[in-house]
């Protein structure tokens, strides 16, 4: 980001993206990430998909900062825990078109 005070670039105040994978016992899995565009406001962007049956979709929100996305991201991972998902790492995540 350029700052207008000197025009020098500088880095954005971005303190880390977070992604979260859930996958359920019907194989359909969910994705709920975290992270900052280039103006700075903070996008929670959750995207979702199935087996070849099922159609997938997603959507996008902004977050009034960091800490309220943190927050959102708990309620969600804890609303896929009850609705029978786990919480599984990147690299286990398969692709049903493979």
């Amino acid at each position: 980001m350029i700052d207008s005070a000197d025009n020098a670039t500088h880095p954005l105040p971005v303190t880390g993206a977070t992604r979260l994978h859930f996958s359920d016992p019907a194989r359909s899995t969910f994705t709920v990430d975290l992270g900052q565009d280039l103006l700075g406001d903070w996008i929670l962007t959750q995207t979702w998909g199935g087996t070849q049956m099922q159609r997938g979709g997603g959507k996008r929100m902004v977050v009034d900062g960091h800490e309220a996305g943190l927050l959102m991201l708990q309620k969600i991972a804890q609303k896929k825990e009850r609705n029978g998902y786990s919480q599984v790492h990147p690299y286990h995540v398969r692709s049903h078109w493979l």
